[in-house]
């Protein structure tokens, strides 16, 4: 999802070049969807498919290669697959494989979607970039609305009105908000709101969530919702874009939630919201620095003091100041500097 402002850079710099997105498999009808997108290939695992990935790449014929991760592999991968011009972020040893070396100074500092747009800017040797505000973007396809139904018929889901709710992290424990002030959220919610929550997560998060949803009435368990492993990418971008509001630690969905306008409130802990929060106008982050955050650490030695921090009310309150005036997400200004 934080690639995609720097996919349509690229597009707009390039009207007539056939552009390609080599990527993880699961994004398939993502990218075969997304406006300006030609082709798809995606991106095998393991030794023999690291080399089917680099077979593919040189009888391609590119031009560029705009290769947005750090990894020395996908380096190597443009590199071996003789594509002439190969723009990247120099270090991590990469330096002898790429033409275009952009140097990557002070990482984590500003947003990865601002990184990758200096990367392609610097990478492509153009002064400015064809939009002053950018946003993300996923469009919901009919085929993800039908999934979608399908999902809540089969999960007993109903209502007019929903509240997304993302309390895991498959990064680690110093992602995630604890449980219990989940709990207690939840209870709040179901308390003082009307709307249906929908738990969200992968299917291997369901055994880690499932307490959420245990120890309610009939009447809360009928608004309360654990959606674990029910979704694809575009299955969730359609849920999303039905939900007021995503609150959520720092996770996927959060920027998938970006991509489709709804606002989030984002729980940050290890990680830094600088880097990673939710990208555009109309989000709330709540994040509580201590002496040694960010660390990006996936395991906390000392007690999780920046999660502990955050108060069951206070993300209670942003979520009214979120739903007191119900908003889309607006496209974010880009900084000249980049």
């Amino acid at each position: 999802m934080m690639s995609t402002p720097t996919v349509t850079t690229v597009r707009r710099l390039f009207p007539k070049a056939k552009l390609t997105i080599l990527g993880k498999a699961v994004f398939t009808d993502f990218w075969k969807s997304f406006p300006g997108v030609n082709q798809f290939i995606p991106y095998e695992k393991g030794l023999g498919g690291f080399a089917r990935n680099i077979s593919r790449l040189k009888a391609e014929k590119f031009d560029a290669a705009l290769i947005l991760p750090t990894s020395f592999s996908s380096a190597f991968a443009a590199f071996a697959a003789e594509i002439p011009t190969r723009i990247g972020w120099s270090g991590e040893g990469r330096d002898l494989f790429l033409t275009n070396r952009v140097s990557r100074t002070h990482p984590r500092e500003k947003h990865l979607v601002l990184e990758y747009l200096e990367l392609a800017r610097k990478g492509f040797e153009v002064s400015t970039l064809p939009d002053k505000k950018v946003k993300l973007q996923c469009a919901v396809t009919s085929d993800a609305q039908r999934g979608l139904k399908r999902v809540w018929e089969d999960t007993g889901v109903h209502g007019k009105t929903f509240i997304a709710l993302g309390p895991g992290a498959t990064y680690g424990e110093a992602k995630r908000w604890p449980l219990p002030y989940w709990q207690a959220l939840i209870k709040k919610l179901l308390a003082e709101r009307r709307e249906s929550l929908l738990i969200l997560g992968g299917m291997e998060e369901e055994a880690y969530l499932k307490p959420l949803v245990e120890g309610l009435s009939a009447k809360d368990s009928k608004r309360l919702h654990l959606l674990a492993g029910r979704t694809n990418p575009m299955i969730l971008a359609a849920m999303l874009s039905r939900c007021k509001i995503l609150v959520t630690n720092d996770t996927g969905p959060m920027h998938v939630a970006a991509a489709v306008g709804t606002p989030v409130v984002a729980l940050f802990g290890s990680t830094s919201p600088t880097w990673t929060r939710p990208f555009g106008a109309g989000h709330e982050v709540i994040y509580h620095q201590v002496e040694c955050s960010p660390c990006f650490q996936r395991t906390c030695p000392i007690g999780y003091i920046c999660l502990n921090k955050i108060s069951v009310g206070e993300v209670y309150q942003a979520v009214q100041r979120q739903l007191k005036k119900p908003h889309k997400v607006q496209p974010e200004k880009v900084p000249t500097a980049i």
